[in-house]
């Protein structure tokens, strides 16, 4: 899940602010939807300088942080996120920004806590409460993760997300047939979505079933035949089927792509 570029631009309006400033920040906006991230970052760190109101500061900081993020600066990215946060804290948008940096930074204890706040005040924030039950999920927090999923379903019976979580979450529990029985299901109502044969391809590599994994894997890669990790995983299983030739060709297949 991540913020929207829109929604973090539309912070402010630049028409109320004073005129070298606003060029600063129109100009970083168009470096930004250029792509041309280090530029940007130059012009927004000037903006910090040059801002007199907390909106302003707030928007030039978040807008730097932003393009530091970018350019894989993470730390920098955190840095003036929590700068904008000092001046505007109660902009949501910015605190799910800060929360996916910290979980790109692997600070899933702080990211969690920008999720909880963030779904205390939106309790509605389906993207938030996904990735809220992700982190549950991975710190081995079963119960929580699934109170997040049955919460996504509440909102959305339909939420392929939070059916597919209560998947894996019964592969966490090794109870691999009714994992099996949702991942089934999913498929049968949505036959084009190569995430869920790459589930179910998981379970089964669990229970021992490589054939029937690497049935769905092939699926998989007929989906999306240019995921390079879809043949990675595929040579894994040919490697265990005995097939050492194929499997060779398969990494050969996830070179080609990364490139």
């Amino acid at each position: 899940m991540r913020t929207t570029l829109a929604i973090l631009l539309s912070f402010i309006t630049l028409t109320s602010v004073s005129q070298s400033f606003g060029d600063l920040c129109r100009e970083g906006i168009k470096q930004i939807t250029n792509k041309n991230y280090e530029k940007a970052r130059e012009l927004f760190h000037e903006a910090t300088l040059l801002g007199n109101s907390n909106e302003e500061k707030a928007y030039s900081h978040a807008n730097l942080a932003y393009s530091h993020q970018m350019c894989g600066d993470l730390k920098k990215a955190l840095d003036n996120y929590n700068t904008a946060i000092s001046y505007e804290s109660k902009e949501i948008a910015l605190v799910l920004q800060r929360a996916n940096i910290y979980l790109l930074l692997d600070s899933t204890e702080q990211a969690l806590k920008d999720y909880n706040h963030i779904i205390e005040k939106e309790p509605y924030n389906s993207g938030a409460i996904y990735v809220r039950a992700g982190i549950h999920a991975h710190n081995g927090n079963i119960t929580a993760a699934r109170e997040d999923y049955n919460r996504l379903l509440a909102i959305d019976p339909e939420n392929i997300n939070a059916h597919l979580g209560h998947a894996i979450l019964y592969q966490q529990e090794k109870r691999y047939n009714e994992s099996l029985a949702i991942l089934s299901h999913l498929i049968e109502e949505n036959p084009g979505n190569a995430a869920i044969y790459i589930a179910r391809s998981d379970v089964e590599r669990a229970m021992g079933y490589y054939e029937l994994a690497l049935m769905d894997v092939n699926k998989a890669i007929s989906i999306i035949p240019g995921n390079a990790n879809y043949y990675k995983l595929q040579a894994f299983l040919l490697e265990k089927l005995g097939k050492k030739e194929a499997a060779k060709r398969s990494l050969e297949n996830a070179a080609v792509l990364e490139r």
